[in-house]
């Protein structure tokens, strides 16, 4: 993994403008097996992606995402930690989970 791709990774995590702009136009954002609450399953195409991340991020009050640990494993591996609270319910959450990244082009692909 390059340390552009790290610095990449790093500004996608600290702002979700950031994030959205590192999006390719045929982004796959994939959430897997154990897919975060109120999203799920596979968005295809930025603004697909972003309205997903929308609707998500919309769902929480005092929300952070901090990386924990970029692994290099071919391709950019994050272990994130998020935390929040739940607008309506107040509940807080507290989750450790891994992304991956994959860039082409200076893209996130």
């Amino acid at each position: 993994m390059s340390q552009e791709n790290v610095e990449m990774v790093r500004r996608g995590i600290e702002s979700v403008e950031a994030f959205w702009a590192l999006l390719d136009e045929d982004v796959v954002w994939d959430l897997g097996r154990d897919p975060p609450p109120d999203i799920h399953g596979v968005y295809v195409g930025r603004d697909s992606v972003i309205e997903a991340s929308r609707r998500y991020w919309g769902t929480w009050d005092e929300y952070s995402l901090d990386a924990d640990e970029l692994i290099d494993a071919g391709s950019s591996v994050v272990v994130v930690h998020e935390r929040g609270r739940g607008r309506g319910s107040g509940a807080p959450f507290d989750r450790r989970w891994a992304q991956v990244w994959t860039f082409r082009e200076g893209r996130r692909d």
